[in-house]
């Protein structure tokens, strides 16, 4: 008798649980996924932004190092984006305008 009521006990409490888990998730993750395609098309804004500001860079100063002029691209792609002048956002525009170098292997150019 006992083991037929663990049995019924335990596939009961299983769905119940799947149920829980489901209700959460679209509570809690659904407004979060959903919020992503506005973030993923301002990160491919600023790449693209960023992208052109190391193309103008280079042809600003061909012979010059990449790490002579990062700092003045990531003050560039700050202002273009309006970001706030902020350490996370010097950060972040630091970062991105380091990809777009690696990206186009202007690191390991050394004039």
């Amino acid at each position: 008798m006992q083991a037929i009521l663990t049995t019924i006990l335990l596939r009961a409490i299983v769905p119940l649980i799947l149920l829980a888990i489901g209700f959460l998730a679209a509570k809690y993750l659904k407004p979060w996924v959903s919020g992503n395609d506005e973030r993923f098309a301002r990160a491919q804004e600023i790449a693209l932004i960023a992208d052109r500001i190391t193309d103008e860079m280079r042809l600003l100063a061909p012979d010059a190092h990449w790490s002579e002029w990062i700092d003045e691209a990531v003050d560039r792609l700050i202002r273009a984006c309006g970001l706030k002048d902020a350490d996370e956002m010097k950060a972040l525009a630091h970062r991105e305008i380091a990809s777009q170098i690696m990206r186009k292997n202007l690191a390991g150019i050394a004039k």
